[in-house]
């Protein structure tokens, strides 16, 4: 059984990455694509519609015969033909939420506001701001990046800066979760892991720090880069470690923590091979993590 109690479908028929951008090229096909998506809701995530419902929803002026023929084409790749008509594959629905989105369609500018956190390197206010799809958390003087990351337009579409900038941190943390467990964000192939002097890594403020964890993607070309502390964020006992001494660094915006933010708590002991430290101290105490090349816990130094 699938998704919601369904049967299964058959399997669906491969097709080049050209073949399937031109299907979705046409303004029914699109339409069409929109109108079983809209369908379907809360409650139902993939809705079907009869032939006739279909038409209906898309519309138009279009010929029953023409409106077959884009229909036909779009079976067997975004769209599913089963006993009471026609939904939505799984992939179609990954099409169309991306549509909705925005993220193809709609161009949107937030004006940079502040966040609340002075620059841990100069101290001026840091602030946010989204443009051509990217938000980014960064310092206007000096220019070091806290965070730059891809969201949909319409994630920002809101007066809300606090709610924004919650979801924002949320959403970021979906990727440093699954990039410290060494999987891809976008096609979910197993990620390498590299230590590399901060000095070689292509990001702005990168001269600030001292190491970097980069985890390429040999599959679909990703090339995250992040600091110790971000790659150790939700490690059992950094977590425990803050939640026992009254910080929640699971709901605590990244840009907040310093220890994520900066190196001042990262001591690299050897690059060849390669053994960096990580020593956090709260209310008196310290937990230390000593990690080697592949970003394996060598060493746990606890709190007595």
């Amino acid at each position: 059984m699938g998704e919601n109690g369904e049967s299964e479908p058959e399997t669906l028929t491969g097709f080049d990455a050209d073949e399937v951008f031109a299907l979705v090229g046409n303004e029914t096909r699109a339409a069409i694509v929109h109108a079983l998506g809209e369908a379907g809701g809360r409650d139902v995530a993939r809705a079907t519609l009869s032939f006739s419902e279909l038409r209906k929803r898309v519309g138009g002026d279009v010929r029953s015969s023409q409106f077959n023929y884009h229909l036909q084409q779009l079976v067997g790749s975004f769209v599913e033909h089963v006993d009471d008509g026609y939904r939505l594959h799984r992939v179609g629905m990954r099409l169309y939420r991306t549509i909705v989105a925005g993220t193809f369609t709609q161009r949107e500018l937030l004006d940079p506001f502040e966040v609340g956190v002075d620059c841990y390197f100069c101290g001026s206010a840091v602030e946010a701001a989204y443009e051509d799809a990217q938000f980014m958390v960064q310092c206007p003087d000096c220019g070091h990046a806290y965070i730059r990351m891809l969201m949909p337009p319409s994630a920002v579409d809101t007066d809300d800066d606090a709610e924004l900038l919650a979801r924002v941190d949320q959403f970021n943390r979906r990727d440093l979760l699954a990039y410290g467990r060494g999987v891809c964000t976008i096609c979910a192939h197993p990620l390498d892991t590299q230590l590399i002097p901060a000095a070689d890594a292509p990001m702005a403020g990168s001269a600030e720090l001292d190491v970097f964890v980069h985890r390429p993607c040999d599959h679909c070309g990703a090339q995250p880069h992040v600091t110790l502390g971000l790659a150790l964020l939700y490690d059992p006992d950094v977590v425990s470690f803050f939640r026992e001494r009254g910080l929640d660094v699971t709901s605590t915006p990244v840009w907040e923590l310093e220890f994520a933010m900066t190196d001042r708590y990262t001591t690299v002991r050897s690059t060849d091979p390669w053994e960096v430290a990580l020593e956090l101290t709260r209310d008196g105490d310290t937990l230390e993590l000593v990690v080697d090349g592949d970003l394996n816990v060598a060493e746990r130094n606890l709190p007595e």
